[in-house]
């Protein structure tokens, strides 16, 4: 019998600005969600399965609300 341990997957996103208003963020290398600036409007944030976190006004608050996610 071969026992296997449960990996953990990473906490931490890697946020990378990919074009003006547009933030990929990856965890352990894989798609983890983007972030999209709404001008005037703040700034949305969609999990990786295209579920919408919400409107934020500002990228920081965007960012950290995939830690809840």
């Amino acid at each position: 019998m071969t026992m296997t341990k449960a990996s953990r997957r990473s906490r931490t996103i890697t946020w990378t600005a990919v074009q003006a208003g547009l933030w990929v963020g990856k965890r352990d290398g894989e798609f983890a969600g983007m972030i999209e600036a709404r001008w005037g409007h703040g700034f949305v944030a969609t999990t990786r399965l295209a579920r919408e976190l919400g409107v934020f006004e500002t990228v920081d608050a965007a960012m950290a609300s995939f830690e809840a996610a």
